[in-house]
């Protein structure tokens, strides 16, 4: 996601007597954000979410907040999103950003909750004009604790389809995370394909054979040609190119 920083955010309120819009079944019954978070500034943005810097009252810890940002989310919408944080929060591994909590806004919009993040992508470490802080030893352990990340994802039936550099974070004290899983597929289930872009969101790439899913020049083959039964082998050649860059 683009950073925005210096974006601010008002604390979210509960107000009893505003009216809320309606909301489908799969928003109902989610924890309040108003009760648990301070909600500050925007971190980032993606084509269907933001994510905001928050604080925990009832931990006392500072945490991620991801939100829908449309108003009135579609069923789909949400149905996507929470796919989303519950495949995140399914998988427990040192390498995957781990899910605190699913909620919902005054407005009724889902967010989940999540740790909060310091450090840099790998993206960034490429583009860095200094990267002396980042050698290549600490960038090909933090590649291979992907890996192992991944590797737990696809034991459990779950395919991420769109690791690249902007996706792998180095944290300021050795750790490793593997971001966003928005567009993970389940093994076996057919879902909406969509295409990452530059500026953060999706958006659905139609080819000759279909539609794809993943970001240009990281995608596999059978990814670009928009195959359905894409598999973990997909991730694996992106990981290929992942790697390719990290020595070249």
């Amino acid at each position: 996601m683009d950073q925005d920083e210096g974006t601010a955010t008002a604390v979210d309120t509960a107000n009893p007597t505003a009216e809320r819009p309606s909301l489908p079944p799969s928003a109902m019954g989610l924890v309040p954000i108003a009760q648990r978070y301070r909600i500050g500034e925007q971190l980032g943005k993606g084509g269907m979410g933001e994510v905001l810097d928050a604080h925990d009252d009832q931990i006392g810890r500072d945490v991620a907040i991801k939100r829908m940002r449309s108003d009135v989310p579609s069923e789909k919408q949400i149905a996507r999103f929470m796919r989303e944080a519950r495949i995140q929060g399914r998988l427990e591994h040192p390498a995957i950003v781990p899910v605190h909590e699913l909620g919902r806004d005054a407005d009724g919009r889902p967010y989940f909750a999540m740790k909060k993040l310091k450090g840099i992508t790998l993206a960034e470490i490429f583009k860095a004009e200094d990267a002396s802080k980042y050698p290549l030893q600490r960038q090909l352990r933090a590649l291979a604790d992907v890996c192992l990340a991944v590797e737990l994802a696809h034991t459990r039936g779950f395919i991420h389809r769109d690791l690249k550099p902007d996706n792998i974070m180095l944290g300021d004290f050795g750790e490793t995370y593997v971001l966003d899983w928005g567009v993970a597929k389940v093994t076996g289930e057919d879902d909406d394909s969509v295409v990452s872009t530059d500026d953060g969101g999706v958006e659905p790439l139609v080819t000759a054979a279909g539609a794809a899913v993943g970001t240009p020049g990281y995608m596999s083959p059978e990814q670009a040609r928009g195959l359905v039964d894409v598999d973990a082998r997909a991730d694996v050649y992106s990981l290929g190119c992942v790697l390719f860059e990290l020595l070249t």
